[in-house]
């Protein structure tokens, strides 16, 4: 009885020890760069919301698509928790190239006496790069600003 106890122990060891050893292996064409996941998928979009709500704005949506045709939509809305005496969204579309990100365009726009603000642009891009987009969010009431800065993966254009 304890030869098959100890039979036991040894075998539940032994196989305790082989599971904690197994090597997984990650992917290794993913890439981060500055932030963001290169990825070849047609969207990316990311909404920044704070865990305790801010005193003017609520959230920031970006999203970035493939259109499909060589060109790409971009996509911002702010959301206010109160009603804003201003509202800035600057959207700037980024391509990756030789290791960095550069800006290829950046949409400035500004509405009045809001609590929600989207503006929504297409872009002509070159194939086959990585672009990404980055946004200022601002919101104003009184005299005082508050800002969200969302960054999105890299989306392929093919």
């Amino acid at each position: 009885m304890k030869k098959n106890r100890r039979i036991i122990r040894i075998i539940a060891t032994v196989v305790s020890i082989i599971c904690m050893n197994m090597t997984v292996f990650a992917d290794s064409t993913v890439k981060t760069v500055d932030g963001s996941l290169l990825t070849d998928a047609a969207v990316s979009e990311i909404s920044t919301s704070i865990q305790q709500r801010g005193n003017i704005l609520d959230q920031a949506t970006i999203r970035i698509s493939d259109n499909g045709n060589g060109s790409v939509n971009v996509y911002g809305a702010v959301f206010g928790s109160v009603t804003c005496d201003k509202i800035t969204l600057k959207m700037t579309v980024q391509r990756y190239s030789n290791g960095s990100w550069y800006d290829v365009r950046t949409y400035s726009d500004t509405a009045y006496n809001t609590s929600y603000f989207t503006k929504s642009y297409n872009l002509q891009v070159v194939r086959g790069y990585n672009y990404r987009m980055k946004a200022a969010c601002v919101g104003y009431k009184n005299g005082v600003a508050e800002s969200k800065l969302p960054i999105t993966d890299g989306i392929l254009v093919d």
